[in-house]
């Protein structure tokens, strides 16, 4: 009796990456969340490489890696994934993002959680120079709602 590995491997291989993907999907469906929130955003906002338009959008802080994920509330769509840089450890009863302010540009540089303090910060906002640093002296503070569990 003569076996097919190589249809054998093959199948195997198949049936053992489908299973990995579902693993890995329902880990991170089901990742635990430091801090979850939502935020509606009115104007075109630039955080990190990512650009986001005025929506409403959901906000989760990673447990796991400590990763800030950002998701077009209406998709569900992650738009932005941005590491969790732990500032200082206030623990303001607000949640809110801070945003730079250069004429028609807006860039996320701190966001602030209730009970966890900064957990991002970035010192340049916008591209280095001594008149954009003057002139992003202006800040937005949108509010973070946290969301019901």
């Amino acid at each position: 009796m003569k076996v097919n590995h190589v249809g054998y491997s093959a199948s195997l291989k198949l049936f053992l990456g489908i299973l990995l993907a579902g693993c890995f999907l329902a880990t991170a469906a089901h990742a635990d969340s430091l801090f979850t929130g939502t935020f509606t955003l009115r104007n075109e906002v630039h955080w990190g490489k990512a650009v986001l338009p005025p929506g409403a959008y959901s906000l989760a802080l990673d447990a796991t890696n400590l990763t800030i994920i950002i998701r077009d509330a209406q998709t569900g769509k992650i738009v932005a994934l941005e590491n969790a840089r732990p500032g200082y450890s206030g623990n303001g009863d607000d949640s809110k993002l801070l945003i730079a302010v250069r004429g028609n540009q807006r860039a996320v540089y701190s966001v602030q959680l209730a009970g966890l303090g900064e957990v991002f910060q970035t010192v340049h906002p916008f591209p280095a120079s001594r008149r954009a640093a003057e002139e992003a002296r202006n800040v937005e503070a949108i509010p973070v709602q946290v969301a019901q569990k």
